[in-house]
């Protein structure tokens, strides 16, 4: 159990310096600042937990050969982005995150402008700062590990049905865009909607802003008024038969 909550601490601990990255990064190029970035509602985005947990896991004999060292992070790290994208959209139906207008990307999923960060990044974290990061949890107890690491497996394990559930009510059937591509449409459908309603639900906007709605999804904002406007009728028919 010890040796399962240590890797586990690590990986949170990468999730979040993912989240601080993510933040400043899109706070460089886009000149606004959010905190709502991720999946997850909480502060730490595990794709990049996982990508960095197999760098170390992975790449540390390569430590003392640098340019080994950062190709192989870019590319281990374009490989797990990649498929991530791909997993999520088969999942929830929905393009998370999209690269198209970036040069040299690969199906919008990723681009060598991110694969040559991941390169960087690679670098910095296999020579220097995990072996920081290593000797500082070292100064802990197993005991410490294992509850430090099982009150935050809890909270993502809480925050991933949460999450998961929010972005699951997004995906509502709609056949009237099956034969033409009408992702700008819906997507301005649904967050002028969305915006509306859970919070959850505008966090998600907030994080993802260009988020590609497939055409298996119908306008909602359609299906909502039409709920609002069945109901004000039923209404006014009970007021009259008063």
């Amino acid at each position: 159990m010890y040796n399962v909550m240590y890797l586990f601490l690590i990986f949170f601990i990468y999730s979040v310096i993912g989240f601080i990255i993510e933040i400043t990064s899109c706070f460089i190029f886009t000149k606004k600042f959010t905190m709502s970035r991720g999946y997850l509602l909480g502060p730490y985005i595990p794709v990049f937990g996982f990508g960095a947990l197999l760098m170390v896991s992975f790449l540390g004999k390569y430590r003392d050969d640098v340019i080994t060292l950062f190709v192989l992070s870019a590319v281990l790290c374009s490989v797990v982005e990649y498929f991530v994208s791909l997993l999520m959209e088969i999942i929830f139906k929905l393009r998370w995150w999209d690269y198209s207008k970036d040069k040299f990307n690969i199906n919008g999923r990723i681009c060598l402008r991110n694969g040559l960060l991941f390169g960087i990044g690679g670098v910095l974290i296999v020579r220097y700062f995990h072996p920081i990061l290593i000797n500082s949890l070292n100064y802990f107890s197993e005991t410490t590990i294992i509850i430090i690491g099982w009150i935050l497996a809890s909270i993502i394990i809480i925050d991933t049905i949460i999450s998961t559930f929010t972005i699951s009510k997004l995906k509502i059937d709609t056949t009237k865009y099956l034969n033409q591509d009408a992702t700008s449409v819906v997507k301005e459908q649904v967050a002028a909607s969305l915006s509306k309603y859970r919070i959850f639900y505008k966090r998600i906007l907030r994080a993802y802003p260009h988020i590609n709605f497939n055409a298996n999804i119908i306008k909602l904002r359609e299906f909502m008024d039409e709920q609002m406007s069945k109901t004000l009728r039923l209404v006014k028919i009970k007021d009259k038969d008063k």
